[in-house]
């Protein structure tokens, strides 16, 4: 068959195939009638490999090794998998850092370059696996800190202004720049360009301060969804399985035996039904 029909069938097209050969990957035969090439089935088989190994970025050097017998094709795809592996965690930090400087409204005039350049250019620490869904999972609890979180201010909130100098104290506690847009008991300000909306609940004692981000979708972690999806389960699931092991260490220390395991259990569903609660607040 000639090379249009040989494009035809292995999905390549007819200047990769002529660039192909000129690497060395394919030899194709020649019709004697006329000296124009001739691929065989056996060709084409070759072509969609080739295909398919470039599909999953494998380096020409290495198809050509596979090819002429010298690498195992299972010893090249483990290889280009811990390659991939190693890009993939590339690009998850440069995502995160997208997230972290997009939320920073930055502005091409004003952006601390150099500081960037610094952050980005210094050698990614070293650590285990544990380390790295620790740093992950913090990160995690950090945006969800963004996107909700309340405080108890220094006595009661009654009217707007005093609602106005609560925010503005916890802001100076934080180190954190307060933009207040709207007063009232209902108030919309900023943080550090964090966009919120709050509200005041009231206590027999002490009143609480809650306050939602405006725009909460903003505000992404940078994870790969399946692995965020699954720290979202663990944030969850945590606390009440370390409140339930701390329990029953403390009976099996006390009295010697698992005669606490009721208690354990029954705290441990109060941490995940208060995990629960707070999702939906």
């Amino acid at each position: 068959m000639n090379i249009k029909q040989a494009s035809e069938q292995s999905g390549v097209s007819a200047p990769n195939i002529r660039f192909y050969e000129k690497e060395g990957l394919l030899t194709p035969g020649r019709n004697p009638d006329n000296d124009y090439r001739d691929y065989t089935p056996e060709n084409i088989r070759t072509l969609k490999l080739i295909r398919m190994l470039r599909m999953l970025a494998v380096p020409l050097p290495t198809i050509r090794a596979v090819l002429e017998g010298e690498q195992p094709l299972q010893q090249a795809l483990q290889t280009q998998q811990k390659a991939l592996e190693q890009q993939a965690e590339q690009l998850a930090a440069a995502a995160r850092f997208c997230t972290e400087l997009a939320q920073q409204e930055p502005q091409a005039a004003t952006l601390d370059v150099d500081a960037c350049l610094s952050r980005m250019e210094e050698p990614a620490p070293s650590g285990t696996f544990f380390t790295g869904w620790l740093r992950d999972y913090r990160t995690l609890g950090q945006v969800q800190h963004q996107k909700h979180f309340f405080f108890i201010p220094e006595g009661s909130i009654n009217t707007p202004g005093e609602f106005a100098a609560a925010l503005e104290a916890y802001a100076a506690e934080k180190g954190m720049e307060l933009c207040l847009t709207r007063q009232g008991m209902y108030p919309e300000f900023s943080l550090d360009g964090t966009e919120y909306r709050a509200y005041r609940i009231q206590g027999k004692y002490r009143d609480q301060i809650c306050c939602d981000a405006l725009h909460p979708e903003r505000l992404g972690t940078g994870l790969p969804p399946r692995r965020e999806k699954l720290l979202r389960v663990l944030r969850v699931f945590l606390p009440a399985a370390c409140t339930f092991a701390v329990i029953l260490a403390a009976g099996w220390v006390v009295t010697g035996g698992a005669d606490w395991l009721w208690l354990g259990a029954l705290a441990a569903a109060g941490v995940l039904a208060g995990r629960w609660f707070e999702k939906w607040l």
